[in-house]
């Protein structure tokens, strides 16, 4: 049996680590980036569905939500370009329990909530994209989503904007 000699240019490099003040920088940048960008987009977006005449509930389902989770979004990408489906999907679910968890719960620990414009439309909708995840995630012992999976994910999100624009 020969064994397989590995030669130097096989050999994994080693990334040499980045400096910490450069770390820091990066991060304190991308934060005020984030932050600015994440403000922009949504306050010009919203400026623009209240002259369209959106109403407020819309504009809340719709641009606020798609403006803070532009930047679930970003990472995810990223997540997938660099081979890391596991952490795009951990990302998306981990934001939606904090969101849903932690967010609502300490909003309306300050100040109680009312559900104002969520319809039942709305809950529907939430409850059915958790019970679709969890299908999906979950059929045949596979524990992953498919490319079809993915496209009805888009196809239900498509028709339920489409149906808040035109109510």
């Amino acid at each position: 049996r020969k064994e397989l000699a590995v030669s130097e240019s096989q050999e994994p490099s080693e990334k040499k680590p980045m400096a910490l003040w450069l770390s820091i920088v990066m991060i304190v940048g991308g934060l005020c980036g984030l932050i600015f960008g994440g403000n922009l987009f949504v306050e010009n977006a919203t400026l623009l569905a209240r002259r369209m005449g959106v109403s407020d509930s819309v504009i809340a389902i719709t641009l606020v939500a798609g403006g803070t989770s532009l930047p679930e979004l970003a990472s995810s990408v990223v997540s997938l370009i660099k081979g890391k489906a596991d952490m795009a999907l951990g990302n998306v679910v981990g934001s939606n329990i904090a969101n849903i968890l932690l967010i609502l719960g300490v909003s309306a620990t300050i100040n109680p909530l009312t559900l104002g414009g969520i319809t039942p439309l709305d809950i529907f909708i939430i409850l059915l994209s958790s019970v679709l995840l969890l299908l999906t995630a979950f059929t045949f012992r596979r524990r992953y989503l498919d490319r079809w999976e993915g496209a009805i994910f888009l196809l239900i999100y498509g028709l339920y904007i489409w149906q808040l624009v035109t109510r």
